[in-house]
């Protein structure tokens, strides 16, 4: 049996959750527009004062610019209702279900690098399929990149397929 992926959570809940805020300011909106019609508060509606704004027979600019920022707001929304959420980590290759989180293959692939010969220090970073390894070489040392993307990529195999680049500096004296 093949359980579901590991993902994020959809972009949709973020904007769910900004929608819920907007649905509150405007039930505040609303409920101000209440006790002030009924008379329990002495101050003038709100929505009066902006639907009396409103009122205005000729088309005002920045009514236009918020009907275009509206709709694109809308648009946004109903394409990110659609996307799916990204996966959180990375398959490994075999029989079972395992995964990876990005920032364990990170460390295994700094690790590899700073265990080549020649190489001081070595970080990671994972951006999406893509690993950058970046190396701070000995001075006058013969570790090439080759060496540290092999040292990385044999750390790697079966684990989780990504492309790796490599970045070296030697240090200064």
């Amino acid at each position: 049996m093949k359980l579901r992926d590991p993902r994020r959570r959809p972009v949709v809940s973020t904007l769910a959750v900004l929608a819920a805020l907007l649905l509150i300011g405007l039930a505040a909106v609303l409920a101000q527009h209440a006790a002030s019609e009924r008379g329990w508060t002495g101050a003038d509606s709100w929505l009066r004062a902006a639907l009396a704004v409103l009122d205005d027979p000729r088309p005002s600019v920045w009514v236009l610019t918020g009907g275009i920022a509206a709709a694109l707001l809308g648009l946004w929304f109903l394409v990110a209702a659609f996307l799916p959420a990204r996966r959180s980590h990375l398959p490994v290759d075999g029989i079972g279900d395992l995964w990876v989180s990005p920032r364990a293959v990170e460390a295994l692939a700094s690790d590899a690098a700073e265990r080549t010969p020649g190489v001081l220090h070595a970080a990671s970073e994972m951006r999406r399929r893509r690993l950058k390894v970046k190396a701070l070489l000995a001075p006058e040392h013969e570790a090439a990149v080759a060496d540290i993307l092999e040292a990385v990529g044999a750390r790697l195999h079966g684990i989780a397929e990504v492309e790796i680049v490599v970045q070296a500096k030697e240090a200064n004296r």
